[in-house]
Order: C-alpha cells, then structure tokens, then sequence
C-alpha cells in the first residue's frame, strides 16, 4: 500500500510537469520532467487499481525532436482558427457567459495566498495555471483542498478537452497527454472514493 506521502508526491509530479507541458512546452527540461512524472503517476494508478496505460505510453514513446513539443503546441492550442483547441475552462463551459470559471479560480488562488492577475498572460482558468495550483496545494499539504478544486473545475471540462486533442490528426505528443488527463481524471476519482 502506498503511503499518503508518495501518493502526494506522485500527484504533486505529474501536476507540476502537467503544468509546464501546457504553459510553457518550451522551458528547459519540461518534458523531460513531463516523462519522470510519468513513472510516478503509473505507480501510482497501479496501486489504485486504475488504468496505468497512458503512463506508460508516454514512457514508451519515442522523445520529441528538438522543437517538435512547441511546434505541437502552437498549432493545437494557439491561435483562433476553426480546430484550435482552448486551453480555458471558460471556452468550454461558459461560453456565452461572464468567465464565471476565471473569477472562480482567481478567488481560490487568492485564498491560498497566491496572486494570478496578469501573470504570463494567461486566463486564471487556464488549464496549465490549475494544474499549477493543484501542485501548490498538495505542496501546501492539502490533498483534500486539491481534490475539490480538481472537481470544482478541472474534472468538468477535462474529458472534452481530452476528445479535442485527439480528434486533431496532427497531435501525437499532446495526444498522448489527453491519455494521461483521463488518467488523472480516473486517480482523482479513485482518491475522492477512498476518501
């Protein structure tokens, strides 16, 4: 049986690079650390009984050629062409609406003492700042407040997110990562049971 420190530590892993991958794909070592984290999230959904698989296809994958992460990236997620994949709970589920999810989010993030507005640019419902936060919460020693902001948002818009990517015929690495997302989405909901 896993202890509640290595569970925390893998889910803390897998957020963090998670939260690289789709912020900023360019920075030194992401992916790199994405793959290391991998290891960490199929330990654990093994020892959660759920499906280790999309772990392990990113383990079994052959790495990115120089550049081919941020290439990638740009052509799914920038941009606002018919086929660009958002990366903002907002564009998902409130898209008609006030972005109800980015005040959300800036209230939550500002509850743990973190200040969001106009960093790098993004919507505080940016799929890389949740993950980000997901990680500062588990860093914080509070799985349980990360579990119910993964329920709160993440989990919401997540699986469409995920069918997004990989309807995209010209995603491979990313839509691998669509697999782990619905990896992470079956740990959290195994976590949630046991709790």
């Amino acid at each position: 049986m896993v202890t509640q420190q290595l569970q925390d530590f893998a889910r803390q892993s897998v957020y963090d690079a998670l939260s690289a991958l789709f912020l900023q794909p360019e920075a030194k070592g992401a992916y790199e650390n994405y793959v290391e984290a991998m290891r960490a999230a199929a330990g654990l959904a093994a020892e959660l009984g759920t499906n280790a698989a999309p772990f392990e296809a990113v383990l079994d994958a052959p790495a990115p050629e120089p550049l081919e992460l941020e290439r990638e990236y740009a052509r799914l997620f920038l941009g606002t062409c018919e086929g660009t994949v958002p990366l903002a709970e907002s564009a998902w589920l409130h898209r008609d609406e006030i972005p109800l999810s980015q005040l959300e989010c800036r209230k939550a993030y500002a509850d743990a003492g973190l200040e969001t507005a106009g960093i790098l640019g993004v919507p505080e419902d940016h799929l890389g700042l949740q993950l980000g936060f997901l990680t500062v919460l588990i860093l914080k020693n509070d799985p349980a407040a990360a579990t119910a902001f993964f329920e709160a948002h993440a989990a919401k818009w997540l699986p469409a997110f995920a069918v997004a990517v990989r309807a995209r015929s010209d995603a491979r690495l990313y839509a691998l990562a669509a697999g782990v997302l619905e990896g992470v989405i079956e740990i959290e909901a195994a976590l949630a049971q046991k709790a």
